[in-house]
């Protein structure tokens, strides 16, 4: 995608926010969220905003997704501009399966785009996670370093099988929601919760476009 045009001072913002939101939580914010957080009147000047900053280069929208806002990168950034994270292969969004922690590749990210001191990256398998953006074959980048808080979403290993989830820790175990009504939370009882391990916190998805 070619960029054609400079961002108003308005769309610098909103642009910024995005960025801002998916740096701090992992996800895109949702156009009811970008509303409330520059007192527009209705969610079509929100609509609007995006519309033109998509149409100037600066973001791709995923039509029918709530969080459905990709940032592109420009083009033609050199390395100087860019960051190199090691991709583990997959991980799915849905049923967990046997976790092979073998690299695939090393990831190229913009700099500055995402945080943390100790970034990889998952290739992400199915539909379980849709409700929040992040859909089959996106890849999600995770920080090894950062703390999961209750609800967060994150990587975890359970008896050698991983899924990407919403982790909430509970004195019966762990439990892990999904954010697809076809698939069933995932109750992890005290003796395996005691050998889960948390490969990494969810701070950012990235996709094709």
């Amino acid at each position: 995608m070619i960029r054609s045009a400079t961002l108003t001072a308005r769309q610098m913002q909103v642009l910024a926010f995005v960025k801002d939101r998916q740096r701090d939580t992992g996800m895109v914010p949702t156009i009811q969220e970008t509303a409330t957080h520059f007192g527009f009147k209705s969610l079509n000047s929100a609509r609007e905003h995006f519309r033109l900053i998509e149409k100037k280069g600066f973001i791709h929208r995923v039509p029918g997704r709530s969080r459905g806002l990709v940032v592109v990168r420009p083009e033609g950034a050199g390395d100087q501009d860019s960051a190199r994270v090691p991709l583990l292969g997959r991980i799915p969004a849905g049923h967990p399966v046997l976790a092979h922690e073998d690299t695939e590749a090393l990831l190229t990210l913009p700099a500055g785009m995402f945080h943390g001191g100790g970034l990889f990256a998952l290739r992400v398998r199915g539909t379980s996670m849709e409700g929040v953006g992040i859909l089959d074959g996106d890849i999600a980048v995770l920080d090894s370093m950062k703390e999961v808080k209750d609800g967060a979403i994150a990587a975890i290993l359970i008896e050698d099988e991983a899924t990407l989830k919403h982790v909430y820790r509970r004195p019966e175990g762990l439990l892990l929601k999904a954010e697809n009504p076809m698939f069933r939370d995932i109750e992890v009882p005290p003796a395996a919760a005691e050998r889960a391990r948390v490969l990494g916190a969810l701070v950012g998805v990235v996709r094709k476009v």
